[in-house]
């Protein structure tokens, strides 16, 4: 269901309807969760798309999204399914890239969130510390006002 919904989507929503789209997508996340016990591969997937309905809409709630993404990337960091290496990137680099753009606006906090929260992400990436090294490289050159 949550993978017609989003092919629905051929246009870029706008406001309202990103919204309603975002709290039917969470609905049925949940509802899979309850029902199946879906593995990280598929939670992944859900929590990726989440996050691209989000980012265009007001702040709170893909900071949210990304939040709760980090919970579970840690809830799951150790175990035997962790979260696909791929979606990890993804959602690092988008976090980190969104912090940019924040920065960019002179949204200082809200900047740092995002990229706390991609640092977290890049943490758990299994590949050596090389994404988190990138991302810290890139975030060294970023000049914080006064």
């Amino acid at each position: 269901m949550a993978d017609c919904i989003l092919r629905t989507q051929s246009a870029p929503a706008q406001g309202r309807i990103l919204l309603v789209l975002y709290n039917t997508l969470r609905k049925l996340i949940n509802c899979i969760w309850e029902l199946e016990h879906f593995d990280n591969k598929k939670l992944a997937k859900y929590m990726r798309c989440l996050l691209k309905v989000t980012l265009p809409l007001e702040p709170n709630l893909p900071l949210k999204v990304i939040e709760e993404t980090c919970d579970i990337v840690k809830e799951s960091a150790g175990k035997r399914e962790s979260f696909p290496s791929f979606e990890l990137e993804w959602l690092a680099t988008t976090a980190f890239n969104h912090g940019v753009d924040l920065y960019g606006i002179n949204e200082d906090e809200l900047s740092q969130k995002w990229v706390a929260h991609a640092f977290t992400l890049a943490h758990h990436h299994q590949d050596g510390g090389d994404l988190q090294r990138q991302l810290q490289e890139a975030y060294t050159k970023l000049q914080w006002g006064p």
